[in-house]
């Protein structure tokens, strides 16, 4: 009977044994809190492509008189996101360049004698769609500008058969 208690006992004692040699095989420690902290790198935004279209009249007329009704040359642009993300175009707006003494300039940027920049009136049309506050890369927008000439009561003679140029800027 000791024989077989004994036997018991090495059994119970060897049971144990495996289950503390099991239990040590599962333990483990937790690793302290760590992180590492990169960089992006971001883009920026790229400068619109501008272009001008044909000139289309609003009446009859085919050239700008002083003071002539219904007489608006309608000068059609387009604004290209050239950038590589989306961009919001904020304004747009239209200019005559002129010469120091304020004669009007061909699109070429020569000079018109006498023929003041301040007599005509570039004004971005009212009719045209909202300015796209996210115009995606490739995407454009086109509008036009409304030209005329205005009557100023004395002898506008310098600006016959010319062509000022319209600046268009978008931005």
């Amino acid at each position: 009977m000791f024989r077989m208690l004994f036997k018991k006992r090495v059994a119970v004692l060897g049971a144990l044994v495996a289950l503390a040699a099991a239990g040590a095989a599962y333990a483990y420690f937790t690793g302290g809190s760590n992180s590492a902290t990169g960089s992006g790198t971001v883009g920026t935004s790229s400068t619109w492509a501008v272009t001008q279209g044909t000139p289309t009249w609003s009446g009859s007329l085919t050239a700008l008189y002083p003071g002539a009704s219904s007489d608006t040359e309608y000068l059609p642009f387009t604004v290209t996101n050239n950038g590589h993300g989306h961009q919001a175009v904020t304004s747009i707006t239209a200019s005559l360049p002129a010469e120091t003494n304020g004669d009007a300039e061909t699109g070429a940027g020569a000079d018109i004698p006498g023929c003041l920049a301040s007599w005509f009136t570039a004004t971005v049309d009212s009719s045209n769609p909202a300015l796209p506050s996210d115009l995606a890369p490739g995407g454009t927008y086109t509008g036009k500008v409304d030209l005329t000439m205005q009557d100023t009561a004395t002898n506008q003679n310098a600006c016959q058969s010319a062509s000022p140029a319209v600046t268009v800027t978008a931005s």
